[in-house]
This record gives structure tokens, C-alpha cells and sequence, in this order.
């Protein structure tokens, strides 16, 4: 749950330089896997009114409940969370309304999220925290409000799950080319130029994931660039970090986001 979560679906391939190719996930997921990580983001937004920024520290936990040729069931808790803003103490409030809550939700065999389970009683116990939080009348009380009442799928990806949006856009499975290819985030208008390179940084075991997105919309050029070390065994990732810049006239916004794989990886040969 951050200001401004970013997820990198991409599009259609342009051209590729990779040529040898290497195996990953070579180890399926089974009913009890547990992963947990920490997400640390500084969020900075400079204009002529002046500067914002939110510093902001998660502890959250995905654990596999159920396998099938479908998908996965997953258990997503957050497990702690510390946020500092300077739009105020308000902003606190949605990130320690989700702590410690549990969203049951369904992936399909592309980790996209297609299903959320428990979603009527998650949404009831958080919203119930905000309101005890936060007066009636409250603008960051009204957004929440507003945002819970999406599509569940949406509304999940939006406040809670936006973290695994990024992990799964650089999560590995299957026959993975090295080297370099370049594509197009076609969700976007005009669609963003992606270059991403592949490389081993540990025979066997870990690859290491560069990807640069470069894009403009109305009035605005972006770039985001994210770095990823992931386990060449179970396809997840190991470590994060990805450094969005964005101007748009007098306006600078600086976000940088890093996860870290707290739980135990496979091991090395």
C-alpha cells in the first residue's frame, strides 16, 4: 500500500539479442510454501507548492494454500508496517488498518490475481478500522472508502497487493532466455519502451533482472528502472529494488522501492 504502486506487464516483443537459454523453477509450488518479505519505500514529490514525501516500511507474508492446474490459492498477511508523511498523521491510518490482516485470494498459472476469497469480511474488518480511526468526513477516509468499494479483484491489487504485482512481474518460470529483449508495455498510450536484460549471477541458482522503462503520457516523460536477483529454483525473487522518476512541468516525483526476501531460499549446488 503505497502513494503510488507501479506493476510492469509486458507487451509485445520488439527485438532480442538473447541467446542461450536457462531453466527456472525448477521446483513447482506445493501447499505450504510460505514467503515473506520486506518492502521499504521513500516517495518524494517536489513542485511549486512545495515538497511531499512518505517513508513507508512493510512486513508481509504469501503462503500457498492450494495447487491446482488453475492456479494458486494464496494467503496474504501484513504482518507490520511503519509509515511517516508529511501530509499528516491521517495518512497512517490505511496502512495500520491492514496489519494484520489475512485476504485469501486465487492466481492463475500467469500470477495474475483472478479471484479474492474472504474479500466481504477483509473489507468489513478494515473499513471498520478506518472509521474508528478517522472522523466522519475525513478525505483520506472518503478516498479508502471509495477505493474498497471497486471491483474486489481491483480493490485488492490497488490497497493490498500492490507489492506482488511487482514481484510477479519479474518472478520466473519455465525456459528463460538470457540476454537482451526489448518489448512494449501495451496497456499504456502511447505503450512505454521495456528493455530488460537477463543474466546468471550465480550458476544454477540466481539470475539477475535489469529492466528499464522509458514512456511519456500528456504532458509528462517517465522513467523507471528495477533491478532483481531471483532464485533460479523456485522462481521467486530474492531482492528488489526499482527507482521511478517522473516530471511533468515543475513537478519531480522520485519514488524508490525496495524488497527483500526475509524467508529461507533454496540452496546453492
Amino acid at each position: 500500500m503505497r502513494l503510488a504502486p507501479a506493476a510492469l506487464l509486458l507487451g509485445l516483443a520488439l527485438c532480442s539479442s538473447a541467446s542461450a537459454q536457462v531453466q527456472a523453477r525448477t521446483r513447482p509450488d506445493a501447499v505450504g510454501d510460505t514467503y515473506r518479505y520486506r518492502s521499504e519505500t521513500r516517495y518524494a514529490e517536489k513542485s511549486r507548492d512545495g515538497m511531499e514525501a512518505q517513508v513507508n516500511s512493510q512486513v508481509f507474508e504469501l503462503k500457498v494454500l492450494g495447487v491446482s492446474p488453475e492456479g494458486l490459492r494464496v494467503r496474504y498477511t501484513l504482518v507490520e508496517a511503519t509509515v511517516a508523511d508529511t501530509a499528516g498523521p491521517a495518512m497512517k491510518a490505511p496502512l495500520q488498518a491492514a496489519v494484520g490482516g489475512v485476504l485469501d485470494f486465487r492466481m492463475d498459472r500467469n500470477g495474475m490475481v483472478t479471484a479474492v476469497d474472504n474479500w466481504p469480511d477483509y473489507k468489513a474488518r478494515f473499513l471498520g478500522k478506518i472509521d474508528a480511526a478517522l472522523p466522519a468526513g475525513d478525505q483520506i477516509r472518503n478516498i479508502v472508502h471509495q477505493r474498497m468499494n471497486q471491483d474486489p479483484v481491483e480493490a485488492a491489487q490497488d490497497l493490498v497487493l500492490g507489492d506482488l504485482a511487482l514481484l510477479r512481474a519479474m518472478e520466473l518460470r519455465g525456459p528463460v532466455a538470457l540476454g537482451r529483449v526489448e518489448s512494449l508495455d501495451t496497456r499504456r498510450r502511447p505503450p512505454p519502451r521495456v528493455v530488460t536484460e537477463t543474466s546468471v549471477k550465480t550458476p544454477g541458482c540466481v539470475l539477475h533482472i535489469n529492466r528499464v522503462t522509458t514512456g511519456t503520457t500528456v504532458g509528462a516523460v517517465q522513467k523507471t528502472t528495477a533491478d532483481a536477483d531471483v532464485s533460479v529454483k523456485d522462481g521467486r525473487v530474492l531482492s528488489f529494488t526499482q527507482n521511478r522518476v517522473e516530471r511533468a512541468g515543475a513537478t519531480v516525483v522520485d519514488e524508490r522501492l525496495m524488497i527483500k526476501r526475509l524467508s529461507a531460499a533454496p540452496g546453492c549446488p
